[in-house]
């Protein structure tokens, strides 16, 4: 297998001990840091409960009530996959260029009194590891984690990455991963491009949350 290399940000080193680094080589780091302000570094401790992100909540998630836009961020609409206990929209660019999912999901059991931002973070770590695996899993893909951030992003912790995926055969895939909680729901929104940089991505992931908020009937936080 390839040497694998991975760029973290010290808010992610304790998520980064339990996976390994998932990258042929270091393709580019971030030339300029996202101006926003940062999270209590302090508050970032290792919970020890990282696997609990996959168990499933105690309470079938109530997610029916959030509206799904025709349109987000210049993507339209392209079906929606649900679940009891998360909610998945799916939208695409013209000739697909584009693509992007927005998906909802409930707290995990006992993470409903767990500080905001320490369950953003873990659940990102949680998506962080299932990518990280999936590069290791054939030594033929590789992951480059351009930089990965837990910000204050309008009142709310989210946490942010920017990445690059290569696989044989293919461009090199730009990506983001945006996580944010919303009336003590997770959001995800993930999205890639094999002609926009990661940059853009993340600026356009922020723009669809913006509008996923905006379309609501309720009043997000």
């Amino acid at each position: 297998m390839n040497v694998k290399f991975c760029y973290l940000l010290p808010a992610f080193i304790w998520a980064i001990s339990l996976a390994g680094c998932a990258s042929k080589t270091a393709l580019e780091t971030s030339s300029a840091p996202l101006h926003v302000q940062k999270l209590d570094k302090s508050a970032l401790k290792a919970t020890g409960s990282e696997n609990q992100a996959r168990a499933l909540p105690a309470h079938k998630a109530q997610l029916a009530f959030y509206q799904a836009p025709k349109t987000l961020a210049g993507l339209q609409l392209d079906g929606e996959i649900s679940s009891e206990y998360a909610r998945t929209l799916r939208y695409r660019g013209p000739n697909s260029k584009e693509q992007l999912t927005l998906t909802l999901s409930g707290l995990p059991t006992g993470w409903d009194s767990m500080p905001a931002h320490r369950a953003v973070a873990g659940y990102y770590s949680e998506l962080r590891q299932r990518r990280v695996n999936k590069a290791l899993s054939n030594s033929a893909y590789a992951l480059s984690i351009i930089s990965e951030q837990l910000v204050d992003l309008e009142g709310n912790p989210s946490a942010q990455s920017q990445m690059r995926w290569i696989e044989p055969n293919r461009p090199i895939q730009n990506q983001a991963l945006l996580v944010t909680l919303i009336n003590n729901h997770f959001v995800r929104i993930s999205n890639a491009s094999y002609q926009q940089k990661t940059r853009w991505l993340l600026q356009q992931a922020k723009r669809a949350l913006a509008e996923f908020k905006a379309a609501q009937a309720v009043t997000a936080p």
